[in-house]
């Protein structure tokens, strides 16, 4: 069974940002990390479950060579990202889910 993946307009931005700020170092990187991305969200499209909760209900999946995050929830067939953070940004000062 495929989950279907719905994003936080948070999650959206961030997403933008990192990918404008990797275009900036190296032209072409921005898409590396869009590519390493799509990777892991199709992970999480089959087995979302695999990845450990680092806040109550709150799981995290790394993405490949990027120091990234996707946080999110699963609700039934739903994984929806909450955000992506760089490994340095701190998850535990969110508000509770």
């Amino acid at each position: 069974m495929a989950f279907r993946l719905k994003f936080s307009t948070r999650a959206l931005r961030e997403i933008g940002e990192a990918r404008a700020w990797y275009e900036i170092q190296s032209a072409g990187l921005g898409e590396e990390f869009i590519a390493a991305m799509e990777l892991q969200l199709k992970r999480l499209e089959q087995a979302p479950l695999l990845y450990a909760e680092v806040i109550p209900k709150v799981r995290r999946a790394l993405l490949p060579r990027f120091p990234y995050g996707l946080f999110y929830i699963v609700q039934e067939d739903l994984v929806h990202v909450l955000a992506v953070l760089h490994d340095v940004r701190n998850p535990g000062r969110w508000p509770k889910v």
